[in-house]
């Protein structure tokens, strides 16, 4: 009787005669799946990668997880499901998993070899690789803590070609707020300012009015990876501009340096042609004390279109972010929605059905914010009103939108 309760219990024990959960059985498989695309070697966050660092954090891990805290927010996938979202959220198991192994004592257990995938957070090759011209280190002046920094690259490809997946390789993530890969059309005015070639020049935040974003990142992002047939346009003998953004956000970032740069895979054709475009409002102010606050805007659309990916930005007080679309007939259609915002976790959701775009819709996009003193990334004591900026305590609202013609 004694041992027909113990199997109707479902007793675990390893190898090693452990009982209960154990790191190599059944913890490390729960972090590579949902937490090492952050918590890993060069990751933004606490590598898990040694056993003794995560059995260090086990308490730490259990709270985090049981209140809800980690792992950070990302889109539902009740609104439009997209690649690897399984890898964003903890199911209710995993969660009793971990709590259970810290309640033990987070035993190792017998090693067990990890085949942990990284295809979420590395490419696997690249054909074109483009880095800032030599190490750069920021300079914040007075009140600015923020430094925007272009540099100019020469790509020197001798015929037309197509991106078909990017990833931002970020080399000082401690002082990097984001990374834009811009093309601009034409960059004589930038000679015109004395700027030459590879060399860093000071540049705006939101880019110039003809430069056209290529692609995008801010901590927690995953490589962007377009459909099989699909590919962003890179003209003959492109010139592109890398754009970093750093903030000073401790003591000593002034004396950091960064070399970063973006790897892209690249076809020399496809079949249908994708634009990233950056929607948003771009003249809100969020009142002070606001808890609630909401920016918004929206497009008419006259093609007919699909929408591939979407990458939402905001900053610290960010609390949610919508993007939908109002079809001609009055329905709405779900895009992406996040009942919360994590500055640290900004997912690109690459979407396993496209939303489709047709003449006579029109393109929503909505960010809230709290502006509120309970808010625990409020970076203003008392509150005070915010407006749209380039800095990271101004705020910004942007769905960088992956769109591309149905034909």
């Amino acid at each position: 009787m004694l041992l027909l309760e113990l199997l109707a219990c479902g007793t675990n024990q390893d190898d090693s005669g452990t009982a209960g959960p154990t790191y190599y059985k059944d913890v490390r498989p729960i972090l590579d799946q949902t937490c090492a695309r952050c918590h890993n070697d060069n990751g933004i966050s606490t590598s898990f990668d040694d056993p003794a660092v995560a059995q260090g954090l086990a308490s730490t891990m259990q709270a985090y997880t049981q209140s809800g805290y980690m792992p950070p927010p990302a889109p539902t996938t009740d609104c439009r499901d997209y690649q690897a979202s399984e890898r964003y959220t903890l199911s209710d198991a995993d969660k009793a998993t971990l709590s259970a192994w810290a309640d033990a004592g987070a035993p190792l257990g017998d090693v067990v070899s990890s085949d942990r995938d990284t295809s979420l957070e590395q490419l696997d090759h690249y054909d074109l690789e483009l880095w800032a011209s030599q190490p750069y280190t920021p300079t914040f002046t007075g009140a600015d803590v923020n430094d925007y920094r272009c540099f100019l690259i020469d790509v020197n490809n001798t015929t037309e070609q197509w991106i078909t997946a990017m990833q931002a390789e970020v080399d000082n993530t401690r002082i990097v707020h984001h990374v834009v890969l811009f093309l601009p059309d034409g960059v004589d005015d930038l000679y015109a300012n004395g700027v030459e070639p590879h060399d860093g020049f000071a540049c705006s935040g939101l880019g110039q009015g003809n430069w056209s974003t290529l692609g995008a990142w801010g901590p927690g992002d995953n490589p962007t990876v377009l459909p099989d047939g699909v590919g962003i346009p890179l003209p003959t003998n492109a010139q592109v501009i890398l754009q970093m953004h750093y903030f000073d956000s401790f003591d000593g970032a002034d004396h950091e340096q960064d070399q970063s740069g973006y790897g892209l895979q690249l076809a020399d054709s496809v079949e249908r042609e994708a634009a990233n475009v950056a929607a948003g409002p771009t003249n809100f102010t969020i009142p002070a004390d606001d808890p609630d606050y909401s920016a918004k805007k929206f497009y008419n659309w006259d093609n007919d279109s699909e929408i591939l990916a979407v990458w939402p930005h905001m900053h610290l007080l960010g609390i949610g972010f919508d993007e939908w679309i109002t079809h001609e007939d009055g329905t709405d259609e779900c895009v992406m929605h996040m009942d919360a915002w994590d500055f640290h976790n900004q997912v690109t959701a690459n979407f396993l059905t496209p939303a489709d775009l047709g003449p006579g819709d029109k393109l929503h996009l909505e960010c809230r914010y709290d502006n509120s003193a309970e808010n625990p990334n409020q970076v203003n004591d008392p509150p005070q009103d915010v407006d749209v900026g380039e800095g990271t305590t101004d705020e910004m609202c942007f769905g960088f939108t992956m769109i591309t013609s149905k034909q």
